[in-house]
């Protein structure tokens, strides 16, 4: 059965329930690394009679949740999914397999999985197997949301975010070096809602010297980032938020046989240390 790859053949409702997979995705940020947010929905008659996403990495994808809540009333439905269905055995059974098992009749998926383990052959699995797939639709936004997922796969490296707040007439601190706050509360909520997406969050010693940070998501979400402080001089102040590693976990990297004294103390504190050629 041919792929639909044009974009005018999705109605609005098929637009409407593919932002509601991002909305379903977006529920695990940060929780799935290495692999990508995907939220799925099934449709019957107009109504959802079944939805799910990948909490997590080795936790099941989010296909099979929509299908465990549908049940029987997946036979004949329309499924749902930001991201292409996998076709290979990884730490889950192929998605695909369970799709065709359910019965769905047709699958509309957001965009193709780059990794080259499914890139294509999920879809080519589901029409083989006589399922209508229409693909593309929302595509862009599908992108942004696993933009960080397509990166490590095209490049082999992570995504990197760089952030600094600026005032109008390019100044990111007062000529005494202050610099809390620049950015709105609002615009400050936004940074929390972002690392709560990131693996880790990185800065360097002078801030840690300067501003004292958190690096946490202020409650914008369960999940904290990892906080890496880069310091060859290894001069940091012994109290601070960073050292608190009950709120979330801090790694040090610094330079071979720097203020050993120090990194005993940190060690002591629960920060992992390690030495690294800058």
């Amino acid at each position: 059965m041919e792929t639909k790859t044009l974009k005018s053949l999705a109605t609005p409702l098929d637009r409407e329930m593919m932002q509601k997979c991002i909305q379903l995705a977006r529920r695990a940020l940060g929780r799935t690394s290495p692999n990508p947010l995907v939220g799925a929905i099934i449709v019957k008659d107009g109504k959802i009679v079944g939805q799910g996403f990948h909490p997590e990495a080795g936790q099941p994808h989010a296909e099979v949740f929509a299908l465990r809540e549908a049940m029987e009333r997946a036979r004949g439905a329309k499924l749902y999914v930001n991201l292409e269905p996998c076709n290979h055995q990884g730490r889950t059974p192929p998605c695909t397999e369970a799709i065709i098992a359910a019965g769905v009749a047709q699958v509309v998926v957001g965009m193709i999985d780059p990794d080259p383990r499914v890139s294509g052959k999920g879809i080519e699995r589901l029409k083989a197997a006589g399922i209508e797939v229409l693909v593309g639709v929302e595509e862009e936004d599908c992108q942004q949301l696993n933009e960080a997922f397509s990166h490590g796969i095209k490049y082999g490296r992570s995504f990197g975010i760089l952030k600094y707040a600026m005032t109008l007439d390019g100044k990111i601190a007062t000529t005494t070096g202050h610099s809390q706050w620049i950015t709105s509360i609002a615009a400050r909520q936004q940074v929390h809602q972002l690392r709560a997406a990131c693996d880790a969050v990185i800065v360097g010693g002078n801030t840690v010297r300067r501003d004292n940070p958190h690096l946490t998501t202020h409650g914008a979400a369960t999940h904290n980032p990892l906080r890496v402080v880069m310091s060859r001089s290894l001069d940091l102040p012994s109290t601070c938020h960073l050292w608190e590693t009950n709120k979330a976990p801090t790694v040090v990297l610094t330079e071979k046989g720097v203020n050993p004294e120090k990194q005993r103390y940190l060690v002591n504190k629960g920060v992992e240390v390690n030495v690294v050629e800058f």
